[in-house]
């Protein structure tokens, strides 16, 4: 029972001090990123208004780490309604809502660029579950809501083996699988991986229906 009880405090001190690292790691990481990424936010934001009426960023209601809500930053990529008309209340494969414009920022990614600013704040990490709509979390049983043990991350094992093609309990149990083997070594290969997937032009999005229907209310 006590060598127990030494391994255990052992494993919780390592898993402390990872999260520790990691937390200074994303704040260096993400300025490093906002730095490098500077011209990208200009020529973004000239799109947008170009592109369609309205501001050039939205922001969302998300649940992250232990279900808290927190606010989420994008660029804007759908028109904004003028007219009083009720907005859709999911988004859909080939949205009319959303502008030229708006289909290169996301397949380039480029929209998400904002949440580097919540991971400096801390509501986010470089790479963890991606943060769900309350919705969503409130369809979660008491196993999958354990995604929220960690801050939810800009990518994480989902976005990088498929996402989109897969099903929704798929994610889920890809994000749990993260959340109970978070390493290094882990967080190394995910990050990776989704540059290259980037660089490709092969990004992820967010599934239908978890993304930005707010933004045209």
């Amino acid at each position: 029972m006590i060598r127990h009880s030494h391994t255990t405090s052992s494993a919780t001190r390592r898993k402390t001090g990872y999260r520790r690292v990691k937390r200074c790691l994303d704040v260096l990481m993400a300025m490093g990123i906002l730095f490098a990424t500077a011209p990208l936010w200009l020529a973004a934001a000239i799109v947008v208004r170009i592109g369609s009426p309205g501001p050039v960023f939205f922001t969302q209601q998300r649940v992250g780490e232990a279900g808290k809500p927190f606010r989420i930053w994008k660029f804007r990529t759908m028109h904004v309604y003028q007219d009083g008309r009720d907005a859709p209340s999911v988004t859909v494969a080939n949205d009319p809502r959303v502008f030229a414009a708006g289909v290169w920022l996301r397949r380039t990614k480029i929209d998400e660029l904002p949440q580097l600013f919540n991971v400096l704040i801390g509501d986010m990490s470089l790479v963890g579950p991606r943060p769900t709509v309350a919705a969503d979390y409130e369809r979660m049983n008491a196993r999958q809501k354990c995604r929220t043990e960690v801050p939810p991350g800009l990518t994480g094992l989902a976005q990088i083996s498929g996402n989109t093609s897969l099903s929704w309990p798929q994610r889920i149990e890809l994000d749990l699988q993260y959340v109970a083997g978070m390493s290094w070594r882990l967080d190394a290969y995910v990050l990776a991986k989704t540059f290259g997937l980037v660089a490709m032009g092969r990004a992820a999005s967010d599934p239908p229906g978890t993304d930005e229907w707010q933004e045209a209310a």
